[in-house]
């Protein structure tokens, strides 16, 4: 069985944790959202093609068409809403199987796709109940929003021209109530983030799992939103660029006075759903660990899970795997920081991936479950470098090279979106893995509170402002600690206070 490793975690620690269960466990949690991915793009493709026939009907202006081309669109309509049902139900499940299959490979377990589905059948209505709980609270400001419109915009027309000034007035108030009904939405959706995995793991209610996201998101609503943000940016990312060959080539065809069809139209949509199922998962699997994170923080959840698996011999609870240290040539080194920032500089960012590539070997050797992976930062070079090949692309604004320049151009934000994504979360992981390396080598009932004690020595505030620069800036002043035979050898100490004191045996 593999190793349990609950431990507090900072928020590049839950999202390097989030691709990396991904990473390993990809055909799973892939192959359980191809189910509602599929009846996705099935609805799309019916509503394409009964909209394309739609548009090929002759002689607008004759009422057997128009009555034909309205049967058409009934009919688009009705098919939708067949395929819509059953989509949110299998996506209720897919939500719940994802969470399951998260936590049994979380806790060091094994999980299939078809035993997550069978799992999750119980509590499928709860699912369902939570998120149209949701969905109902989330809507209800909107629609709220829209009778004070509509009111608003009644009075205005009523209103004589010499009280412009109260038409001003009310105009504001119906634009700050929309932007604050925005505001409350985002507010009540991270509020309910971890209210499906309550559901599936706890398996309470409906409205206990709204009462009980509530509860454990309280005080980390900035961080919820920002893992929910990051992880809705990368699914949009990866579909666009999935579907860009097609968009360009659709943008191309309509340029020059043509309809873009449906052999354009339906690779696209089969495309964009590959990409989709893919990356769908990461939402809710950065959820169901930061559920986790919040009951070990709060709930002390690392010492209950313990406590209820002292006599499993398989399991060690709360423990780092031990690795060779660095061992010859692969020592970390100092580093001029001055020279890192000119470097930066100089090359348009593209140093900062390559600062990790240079230092992946020794940063991996040191005593940490946690790696640099380099296709990952690869990928970061390449988003970085495709900033200096625009330029060059688009001074060669002649033939071909000029729709070239064009496509990259259109490319090039969500690639630095990514790149700069991968960045951070390597950041922290490199953090990660010099705290797993400094720590004590004995672990103990105590290890996940003493390693959120220690976690004050490198900084994850400076850590994602600062990025590599910090990260060299500590490795500078704990090179000695680093390079040692032994690794971490003791605890890492507070200047402020003693060193911990040795954890009781447990017997």
């Amino acid at each position: 069985m593999s190793t349990v490793n609950l431990v507090p975690l900072g928020l590049g620690e839950l999202l390097d944790r989030t691709f990396s269960v991904f990473r390993k466990h990809f055909w799973l949690f892939a192959g359980i959202m191809v189910l509602p991915q599929g009846l996705l793009v099935a609805l799309q493709i019916i509503v394409q093609v009964l909209l394309g026939v739609v548009a090929l009907q002759p002689h607008p202006q004759n009422p057997q068409a128009v009555a034909q081309s309205m049967r058409l669109l009934l009919g688009a309509g009705v098919a939708s809403l067949g395929i819509l049902i059953p989509y949110y139900i299998v996506y209720a499940m897919a939500l719940g199987a994802t969470t399951h299959a998260l936590s049994e490979v979380y806790l060091g377990r094994t999980a299939t796709i078809r035993e997550s589905y069978r799992v999750i059948l119980r509590s499928v209505w709860k699912i369902l109940n939570v998120i149209f709980s949701i969905l109902i609270r989330v809507f209800g400001f909107f629609f709220l929003v829209g009778i004070l419109f509509v009111v608003v915009m009644g009075g205005m027309a009523a209103m004589p021209k010499s009280m412009i000034w109260l038409t001003v007035i009310m105009g504001l108030v119906v634009l700050l109530g929309f932007l604050a009904s925005i505001i409350l939405a985002i507010i009540f959706l991270v509020r309910y983030s971890v209210a499906v995995p309550a559901v599936v793991l706890e398996k309470v209610s409906a409205r206990q799992a709204l009462k009980r996201s509530v509860a454990l998101s309280k005080g980390f609503l900035w961080r919820l939103l920002l893992v929910g943000f990051l992880m809705v940016m990368i699914h949009m990312v990866i579909v666009s660029l999935c579907q860009a060959p097609f968009s360009v080539a659709g943008i191309l065809l309509v340029v020059k006075g043509a309809r873009p069809g449906l052999w354009l139209t339906i690779p696209s949509l089969l495309v964009g759903g590959v990409g989709a199922t893919a990356t769908s998962p990461l939402l809710m699997i950065s959820f169901a660990i930061a559920y986790y994170d919040l009951r070990v923080r709060k709930e002390g959840f690392d010492l209950q899970w313990m406590m209820a698996h002292l006599d499993d011999n398989e399991t060690t609870p709360l423990s780092t795997q031990a690795l060779p240290s660095a061992e010859g040539s692969d020592r970390l080194e100092e580093s001029s920081i001055s020279a890192m920032v000119l470097l930066t500089l100089i090359t348009g960012g593209i140093y900062v991936p390559i600062w990790f590539l240079i230092r992946r070997k020794a940063i991996n050797s040191l005593r940490s479950s946690d790696k640099l992976q380099s296709a990952w930062l690869c990928f970061a070079l390449l988003g970085y470098a495709h900033t200096i090949l625009v330029g060059l692309v688009k001074n060669l604004n002649w033939g071909s090279w000029a729709n070239v320049g064009y496509l990259l151009t259109i490319v090039r934000p969500p690639l630095l979106l990514l790149s700069a994504i991968i960045v951070i979360v390597s950041c922290f992981k490199v953090r990660s893995i010099l705290l797993d390396h400094l720590a004590p080598r004995e672990q103990s009932m105590f290890s996940a509170g003493a390693r959120l004690q220690q976690d004050d020595e490198i900084s994850s505030l400076a850590t994602f402002f600062l990025g590599i620069f910090y990260l060299q800036y500590k490795i500078n002043r704990l090179i000695d600690r680093l390079n040692a035979s032994e690794g971490g050898q003791g605890e890492i100490k507070s200047p402020l206070s003693p060193a911990l004191p040795p954890s009781p045996a447990i017997s």
